[in-house]
């Protein structure tokens, strides 16, 4: 959107430079929020897998295989995310789009796409794989039994 709000403002006077970076640090912070947010809960939904890893492992699987697979769900979370991220992200710059310059598409840099791109990865494949090489640790044995009451 910020992109668009220069355009607009490049095309008209209706926007500020301030009112650009004031939406830029908005920008800003909202994407740490949900770089936190990303990391936690890829973190914390891996851990949990602890009981299915170990129980993978018992009937035969090893430890290099749970990390091929560890990898491919990075791989197509990652994907997932982004198309999703993508379309939502879509229909507001859309509406956004239209009430600052009349036009449905927006003016996005294909640079910045890829940004988001690779920033997603960067979030996701570390947060999976390292929490799945960290719970994979220690005797299949013990960790299926973990956690049952």
């Amino acid at each position: 959107m910020t992109s668009t709000a220069e355009h607009a403002a490049r095309a008209t006077s209706a926007t500020s430079a301030t009112d650009v970076w004031l939406r830029q640090a908005e920008l800003a912070l909202l994407t740490c929020f949900a770089a936190v947010s990303t990391i936690n809960t890829v973190v914390a939904v891996t851990a949990e897998r602890r009981r299915e890893f170990a129980l993978l492992r018992l009937v035969g699987a090893t430890r290099r295989q749970l990390l091929r697979m560890l990898t491919a769900e990075a791989a197509l979370t990652t994907a997932v995310g982004v198309l999703l991220g993508a379309a939502v992200a879509a229909a507001a710059t859309a509406a956004f789009s239209t009430a600052a310059t009349g036009s449905v598409l927006p003016s996005v840099p294909a640079a910045a796409c890829g940004w988001i791109v690779l920033g997603a990865a960067a979030l996701t494949v570390p947060g999976i794989l390292t929490t799945g090489l960290v719970t994979i640790q220690g005797a299949p044995t013990e960790q299926a039994g973990a956690g049952r009451d």
